[in-house]
């Protein structure tokens, strides 16, 4: 198995769970077996998730640069009654620091 995770630079974790469950399949016990499926379908999952926000993000950016100040205001009011982020004109180095930490993780680039 060390050998395995020692590859951990060059593979994603996607891969890396579909090594494990190829590799480990037969001598680990079901709920492990179950477990590492979960993993794989939780990467999978994620990088979905990740596809997703990016596409929100420059949604939202492009949105932004066509409206006025008054228009902002008016969605940050809008957000806020439907307890949503009234700053969400202001999320854009937050949300694109996250888009770019789950893509080194997700992506194989993740160094400890």
């Amino acid at each position: 198995m060390n050998a395995i995770l020692h590859g951990a630079n060059t593979c994603t974790p996607k891969k890396q769970a579909s090594q494990l469950i190829v590799e480990l399949g037969k001598s680990i016990s079901n709920p492990q077996r179950q477990t590492l499926a979960n993993l794989y379908i939780a990467v999978d999952t994620a990088n979905s998730l990740l596809n997703e926000l990016e596409q929100a993000h420059r949604i939202i950016r492009q949105c932004m640069h066509e409206m006025n100040d008054e228009q902002i205001l008016e969605v940050a009011k809008l957000n806020q009654n439907n307890n949503l982020s009234s700053l969400w004109a202001f999320r854009t180095h937050p949300r694109q620091s996250m888009i770019e930490r789950a893509k080194r993780v997700l992506h194989g680039a993740y160094t400890n």
